[in-house]
C-alpha cells in the first residue's frame, strides 16, 4: 500500500508541475484546482473535512490548528478529493496515522508524501546525518521550514524513512517554538492563522446559485455571512462591528 500511495502522490505532484525536490505553495495549488477552501475554526479533534458535488469541490480546514498541521491537513483533504473513489463527506482527524481506518490512514499517508517527498527530504540532510538517530536539530527545521509543515507530520516521516527511531522522537517535541527562534526561524509555522480566510470564489458561487434560484435568499445571506460579508449591504461584517 505505501508504494501505490507514494506513487499517486508523485504523479500528483507531476500533474500539477511540481518535481519531487519542490516545496508545494497549498493555497495556490488550491486555487489552481478550483477547490473553494474556508478556514473556521474547529474543535481540537476536527482538522477538516471535504466535499465533492459533482465537479465542484469544496474543503473545510481547521484555523485553530497550527499552520504547519493545516498544510497537512490540506494535504489529506486533497486525497479524499482528487485520489479516493467513492468518497463520502465526512470529519476528518488528520496526522493520527491511525490504521484501524484504512481510508483515514492511506490520506494521512498521501499527505506525507505530498506534502514531504522522499528525494526532498533527502536532499537537505548533510551527509553525516543520513543514518538512524543522527539527525540534527538544526536540519529538522531547516527541513520542515522548506516544506511548511508539522513537527509531528515531519518526525513520523523521519521515523518511515529510517531516519530516525520511536526512541529519539520525543526529544525533538518540547520547546518547539522556541527552538526555532534560537535558530532565527519565523514561528508563524507553529501557530495558529489563516482564521475566515476563503480562497475560491465562493462568493461568485453562492450568488450564481441564488440567481438561479437553486437555493433561497435567506441560505445566501447566511452563505454570504460565514465568510463575513453582508450582501445586504455590500459591506465586510468587520467593518460594521
Amino acid at each position: 500500500m505505501h508504494y501505490k500511495i507514494e506513487k499517486e502522490a508523485s504523479e500528483f505532484r507531476a500533474k500539477y508541475g511540481f518535481a519531487n525536490f519542490d516545496p508545494i505553495r497549498l493555497k495556490s495549488l488550491l486555487l489552481k484546482l478550483n477547490v473553494i477552501t474556508l478556514f473556521k475554526p474547529l474543535s481540537e479533534n476536527f482538522s477538516g473535512m471535504a466535499v465533492k458535488v459533482e465537479n465542484a469541490r469544496f474543503m473545510l480546514i481547521n484555523s485553530n490548528h497550527s499552520l504547519g498541521r493545516q498544510h497537512f491537513s490540506i494535504s489529506h483533504e486533497l486525497y479524499h478529493l482528487f485520489i479516493q473513489e467513492n468518497f463520502t463527506p465526512h470529519h476528518c482527524s488528520a496526522g493520527t496515522f491511525n490504521r484501524k481506518d484504512s481510508t483515514e490512514y492511506q490520506a494521512d499517508l498521501f499527505a506525507a508524501h505530498l506534502l514531504m517527498p522522499k528525494e526532498g527530504i533527502i536532499s537537505l540532510i548533510p551527509d553525516h546525518e543520513l543514518g538512524k538517530d543522527k539527525i540534527s536539530l538544526e536540519t529538522i527545521l531547516k527541513v520542515e521550514h522548506y516544506f511548511s509543515c508539522s513537527r509531528n507530520a515531519l518526525l513520523v516521516r523521519f521515523k518511515e524513512l529510517g531516519l530516525i527511531s520511536s526512541s529519539t522522537i520525543n526529544n525533538f517535541k518540547s520547546d518547539i517554538i522556541l527552538s526555532a527562534r534560537k535558530y532565527g526561524y519565523d514561528d508563524s509555522l507553529y501557530r495558529p492563522g489563516n482564521k475566515d480566510v476563503v480562497i475560491g470564489d465562493f462568493g461568485s458561487l453562492a450568488k450564481r446559485l441564488f440567481d438561479k434560484e437553486k437555493i433561497s435568499e435567506g441560505h445566501y445571506l447566511e452563505l454570504m455571512n460565514s465568510i463575513g460579508f453582508d450582501a445586504l449591504t455590500n459591506t465586510n461584517a468587520d467593518e460594521i462591528n
